[in-house]
């Protein structure tokens, strides 16, 4: 019995997620850090992508957001970051 109770949990939480998703806009966020050698040359570039569904800080120095799984994320730098966000539109979430 609680089996069912945890399915139906389950589906209720994704179709209120796709509700919200209707009325909401969602950004994809690509973050770019270089790492350097002592000698100023290029070692690495690290890109990492998020789907945003809400900003709450967005600084040079300092991005936070939560992403459309609901994860609250963090990014903080002593040096400002190499950021872009677009906005995605028409695109719909389906229930996974």
């Amino acid at each position: 019995m609680k089996k069912y109770f945890v399915m139906v949990g389950s589906f209720i939480a994704r179709a209120w997620r796709f509700v919200l998703s209707l009325f909401e806009t969602h950004q994809h966020l690509h973050v770019t850090h270089t790492k350097y050698n002592s000698e100023g040359e290029v070692v690495d570039v690290l890109i990492k992508s998020f789907t945003v569904r809400k900003f709450y800080k967005q600084s040079p120095k300092h991005i936070k957001f939560k992403t459309y799984d609901g994860t609250h994320v963090e990014l903080k730098t002593a040096t400002p970051m190499d950021y872009m966000t677009e906005t995605i539109v028409g695109e719909v979430k389906t229930f996974e």
